[in-house]
Parts: C-alpha cells; structure tokens; sequence
C-alpha cells in the first residue's frame, strides 16, 4: 500500500467513525435509551465537532493533551455559534421555535459531517492514537476517584455521612504527593492526574456545584443563570431584543450571554438531561478541562514538575475562593485557550486567528466582565510589546507585533458589536456603570471601606479560631510567594526561563491586583475574590517560582531539586486541606464546605444552601397556573434570591419581602410564598429598614396571612394569594 492510499484509507476510517458516532446518537435520541443518550449525548456535544476541526485546520503539531483541551473549547464554541445561528435565521424561514430538539440536532449532525468529508476530499492523514499499556494503572486513578465520589454523594444524601468525602480529600493530597515525590510517574500522565483531581473536587467537593442534592445550589449569580436559561428552553427561542423593565434589570446583562442561554438549551434538548443536572453536571465538567489549559500554558514557561505544582495550587485557590458561577465557568476555558494563543507559537499565524477569532466570540459570549477584564489584558499586552521592542532598540512593528495588532482589533469589534446591539446594550451598560461607580467614589480614596472586598478577597478575613488563623497565614504567605516570584523573574529572566511576554501578562495581572487595592469600589465590581482567581490563571507559577525562592533563597536550603517537594509538604498541602475544609471539620470548628460538615448546621444555614423538592414544586406550580409576569409574591429572603428567581422563573423586581409591616390585605393579583421553614418551623428570614437581616416568626404575621385565601399546599410549601381586586 503506497503512502497515498494509506492516507484515503485513514481519512475514510475518520469519516465512517464520526458517522458511527452520529448514527449511535441518533438511536440513543430515537428510542430515547436512558444514561445512553445523556452519556452519547455529553460526550458528543463536547468532544466531537471541536475534533472534527482540528482534523480540518490540521493542527498536527498539538500533543495529546492539548487536543483534548482544544477540542473540548471548539467544541462548546460551536454550540454556541450554531445555536445564535438557528436561534436568529430559521425564524426567518418560518421555524418560530428554532431551539427545539429536531433543528440543533440536525443543523448540528450536518455541520460536523459536511467538515469531515471536506477533511476527507482533502485527503490528510490522520493521527492514530496509541494505546500505552504502561499508562492502564493510571487510568484506575480517575475510575477509582469517580466511584468514591458517587458513593459519597449517596451517603450525604442518605444518611449524612461525610466519612467517603474525607476520604475523597485524602486520596488527592495522596495522589497529589505521590506524583511530586515519585520518580516512576511519567510526566506525560500529569494532564490526566490533574483532570482527575479537578474533576473529583468539582463533583464531590466544592460547594457550588458538588452532587449534594438535585437541584442547583450556591449564593451567586447561578440562580439569575438559570432563569435566564429556563426561559430560553421554555420558548424555545433566545430574544436578542428583549429589553430590560423595571422588573428584569437583574436577568441582564446574563441574558445577554449565549454562555447560559443557547448553550445549555443545546444539551437539554439532545440530552434530555434534567433542566438543573444540565448545570450541575455540563459546566463542572466543561471548566475541570481548566486544570489542562493552565498546566499547558504553563509548561510553555516552566518544565512541567514546576507546572504540575502550579496547576494544582490554582485549583487549590479556585476550590477556596469558587470557581465562579456558570457562565464564568466557561469563560474561563476560553480565556486560558486565548492567553494559550498568544503565548504558544507552534500553532501557524493564520490558524491561530482563525482560532482567536472563535474562542474571542465565546468569550464574549459567555461572560461580560471576564471578556472585559482579557480586553483591557489584549490591549495593554499590545501597547507594552511595542515599547518594549521600542525602548531594546528593536524593529517595534514585527511580524508577531501585526499579528497581535489583527487579533486585538478582532476581538474589539466582537466585545463592542455584542456589547452594544443586544438586548440594548446590557452588557456594555454594565461596564459604563462600573466606571461611574469607581469614578463617583474616587474622593473615598483614602478611606479603607471603600475597597469593599479588596482585602477579604486577598484572604484578609475574621480568623475566629487558631485554625482559621493558620490558613490565613498559609494564604497571605502563597500572595507574598507571588511577589517574591515576580521580583526573581524580572531580575534575573533569563534564569528562570520565563519569556518577556509572559512577564508582560504576569505585569498587567499584578496591577488588576494593585488596582483593585486602590481604587474605591473597584473590588465590589467583579468581588475581590474572582479578580483573584482569574489573575492567578497566569500568576499561579510565578507563586511556585517565589516559593522555590523562598526555600532556596530566604531559608538557605541548599537543596534545589528538593524545593518543590518541600514547597509542596510544607505549604500546598496544608493549604489544600484547609481551603477544601478538611482541618476544619476534622478540629470541629466553623465549616463551610457542604460536603465535610452540612451535618453540623443548623436548619437555617441549610435552608440558604440546599433547596428543598417541595419548595421548588411549589414555585413551578405558580409560575404554570398563574400569570408570572403579572402578579407580586411576597416571601422571605432566601426563596426570594432562588427557588421562585430560578424555579419560578418570577422576575425578581415582583417578588417582595415578607415583613411584620406588610399589608394585611393583598389584591388578587399578590401572593405569598411560604417555604420550608415558614411552613414546618414557623419561621422566615428578612430584611427590614434599620435593622438588617433578621428572623420573624410567622406567628407575628398572622393577622396577614389570615387574611389570605391559600390556593396551594403540598405539606412543606404554601402559597396564599389576596382576594381584594385590584383597583
């Protein structure tokens, strides 16, 4: 067989095997075949398309690692682009429902085949992927990770048993130590172990997206999130025009973002996943590929010991401070997929702008702050390289330098176009108001409290306890190894291998620190705590750099090649333990984290974290049978900021706080929304003018609630609804 025929033969096997894996997701769809369809369905959606294009654009000359990292991006890009693709034309062609199943399966399926025959006529060779059966241990290293995790899950939610989660933490920081200390791990298996430590933590760990109960949890953005996206599956339509009211300015500019609209709209109809394991299970697994990316943009400064601890101490961060809701989450693949693009240069020019262009758009798409936060990075990198080169003695204008040049002002138009023609300007009014904000407080520049969370956000917190004080310290200490590290790499560059434009980066990121230390309200804008993380994406190994310094350098051990595993003992591990809540529910003391000591709080630290089934049956049945965008409810604080925002869909400027000054008679067009802990402990949480947050007992309103006629109940969950009519 010549050299040709083999390349036809691999290309045809290409073409049969993506039409194997089509021809599987449709049966799977068809005869609607439970865990298959939602596996075949996942998997496809976040693996296959973004294959496909890299097979098209010929990317041969990314590892393995890298092309699991680059098609998982493409990947979720390309449901996004398809989705405001149909979401805007098929209307046109009369298709008023483009989002349902029958279009985004077909207009997707036919896309991806069409890429593969033109790959196929173009007659490149395909790559096999080997098998090493050396490596065959290590994958029993993420099974056996998975398993333990499903297994706590049914015994948090079972019997509260936290014993499985414990262990969970204590097999990372085994595993974590192991592969340090050991020379018998081969390097090429670090993207695995750290997409398995990832993985495990995102599940099974970390508060906002562990496998506690079936329905969406935290205290950030996801519940917003998730009206937004419960509103698009409804309509089966995302409405770029939608204007905001005086009801809805909290829904945008998240409305705005394709992030958590279209794409999670995409997986519900091919999946047929439940609307909430939609977020619960997609965009965890989507950003644990992070732990890829930042190690892969690390081994471009570091030898890969080096970015393996730093990986590792970013998910350690992230896992304490959050990795965010779900539209950061996403758009943090595709920030470090662009900072990879632009600190990688084994990727052709032409290639790589094709690239930028699509992760700028997801970007964009997916998180308005974090595209802002890249804006200003693109844009300051440009303008620094070109002094740079300027100030050397250097021709400024270079080949690179235009390259940069055509990807900033592309991803200018992108931020600008979106930012200011959908849902009228949303997202782009957002940033003019935190300009204002900043601008209007400036006079407060030397007043402490106007940095908001600036100092919290940098682990500067009440320390109650010997514990707590402990892992404050280990924090500040990893922020000063940052600023250690930083000072070695601009002194002595060439030493530490690092490449002028990563200093750039790490530069800018330190001054995103610094500003938001100095400028007044600056933190509260994005909160202190996710400027720190996303800076930490390109600061992590300048941290590792500083905390080998401070081994080799300040301590005086004269043990260079020891300095990571001490680095790791000493400092990472302990940190991890603490960030994860280990120590903390070991010693007893106050604990956050869910999965460890959920056991310990009391009924109303449950209530503002874990949505009960009956409270959201109860906001679904008034958002069915009653006109949601006509009436106000009444009820307490945490139903408010949740079930009745995501599982109501109720536009939040309607719902109002239960107080003992609330009117006794209701018009019938205003309801009252008693939860769990209304219902079965007679108690609600509110806010009240001059006193803040406190706790009434339904005793104190029951003048009012008397008065009300209830039109629902289900044992845990009331509604009552006033029977005045409206003048």
């Amino acid at each position: 067989m010549n050299y040709t025929t083999a390349k036809n033969k691999s290309s045809i096997d290409f073409l049969l095997s993506i039409l194997f894996l089509q021809y599987m997701l449709y049966v799977t769809i068809i005869f609607n075949i439970l865990i298959a369809r939602q596996v075949m369905g996942i998997l496809y959606l976040t693996f296959i398309p973004g294959l496909v294009f890299i097979k098209l654009l010929e990317l041969k000359k990314l590892d393995i690692a890298e092309k699991i990292l680059f098609s998982v991006g493409l990947s979720i890009a390309f449901s996004m682009i398809v989705g405001l693709f149909i979401n805007e034309i098929y209307p046109l062609l009369g298709i008023k429902q483009p989002l349902l199943l029958t279009p985004t399966l077909i207009t997707q399926s036919t896309i991806v085949l069409i890429a593969v025959i033109i790959y196929s006529l173009k007659n490149q060779e395909t790559t096999q992927l080997s098998f090493d059966k050396n490596a065959l241990p290590i994958f029993v290293i993420p099974v056996t990770l998975f398993i333990l995790g499903i297994y706590s899950t049914f015994a948090l939610n079972t019997t509260m048993d936290n014993s499985i989660a414990l262990t969970i933490i204590i097999a990372i920081t085994i595993l974590f130590l192991s592969t340090v200390l050991s020379q018998k791990i081969n390097q090429k298996f670090y993207p695995l172990i750290l997409l398995a430590i990832s993985t495990s933590i995102l599940f099974f760990v970390f508060n906002d997206t562990a496998l506690i109960t079936k329905y969406i949890i935290g205290k950030g953005d996801q519940w917003i999130e998730y009206q937004a996206f419960k509103l698009t599956l409804t309509n089966s339509h995302w409405n770029s025009t939608l204007p905001p009211t005086q009801y809805t300015d909290v829904l945008f500019p998240t409305y705005s973002m394709l992030g958590v609209t279209t794409l999670p709209t995409i997986f519900t109809q091919i999946t047929q996943l439940d609307e909430s394991w939609t977020f619960k299970i997609i965009y965890p697994f989507i950003v644990s590929f992070m732990a890829l990316g930042t190690y892969k943009l690390y081994t471009t400064q570091t030898d890969e010991k080096t970015a393996f601890l730093a990986t590792f101490f970013f998910i350690t961060i992230a896992t304490g401070k959050g990795w965010g809701s779900a539209k950061q989450m996403i758009a943090q693949l595709f920030y470090v997929l662009l900072l990879l693009l632009l600190i990688n240069k084994k990727i052709s020019p032409q290639k790589r702008k094709i690239l930028f262009i699509i992760f700028s758009f997801a970007l964009v798409t997916s998180h308005y702050a974090l595209s802002y936060i890249f804006t200003f990075m693109i844009i300051s990198f440009l303008i620094l390289s070109f002094l740079l080169n300027y100030f050397r003695g250097g021709t400024p204008i270079t080949n690179e330098f235009k390259t940069l040049t055509s990807l900033t002002m592309i991803h200018l138009i992108i931020v600008f176009s979106w930012g200011i023609y959908i849902n009228a300007s949303e997202s782009f009014n957002l940033l003019l108001d935190s300009i204002n904000t900043i601008t209007r407080h400036i006079n407060e520049f030397f007043e402490p409290q106007s940095r908001g969370t600036a100092l919290s956000g940098l682990g500067v917190v009440p320390t109650p306890t010997i514990f707590h004080q402990i892992s404050a310290a280990l924090f500040l200490l990893t922020e000063s190894f940052i600023v250690i590290g930083f000072l070695r790499m601009i002194t002595k560059r060439e030493k530490t291998g690092f490449s002028r434009q990563y200093i750039i980066l790490s530069t800018l990121n330190l001054a995103i620190i610094a500003a938001n230390l100095l400028l007044p309200r600056l933190a509260d804008t994005f909160l202190m705590s996710r400027f720190y993380q996303t800076t930490l994406i390109v600061l992590a190994p300048v941290g590792i750099l500083g905390g080998q310094t401070f081994t080799e350098q300040i301590l005086k051990i004269n043990l260079k090649k020891l300095s990571a595993s001490i680095l790791a003992i000493v400092i990472l591990i302990p940190l991890f333990l603490f960030q994860t809540g280990l120590i903390y529910e070991i010693a007893k003391v106050r604990n956050e984290s869910m999965a460890l000591s959920m056991y310990r709080w009391g009924r109303l630290e449950l209530h503002k974290s874990i949505t009960e089934t009956e409270e959201v049956l109860g906001a679904a049945w008034l958002s069915k049978y009653v006109a949601s965008s006509e009436i106000f409810v009444y009820s307490d604080i945490v139903s408010k900021y949740q079930v009745l925002t995501a599982y109501g869909t109720i536009e939040r400027g309607r719902i109002l706080l239960l107080s003992n000054s609330t009117k006794t008679v209701l018009n019938n067009n205003e309801f009252v929304y008693l939860g769990y802990m209304g219902v079965i402990d007679g108690k609600i949480e509110t806010q009240l003018v001059n006193v803040g947050y406190c706790i009434l007992n339904t005793t104190d309103l029951l003048i009012m609630l008397g008065n009300q006629n209830q039109i629902y109940s289900n044992g845990e969950c009331s509604i009552l609804q006033g029977y005045m009519f409206k003048p």
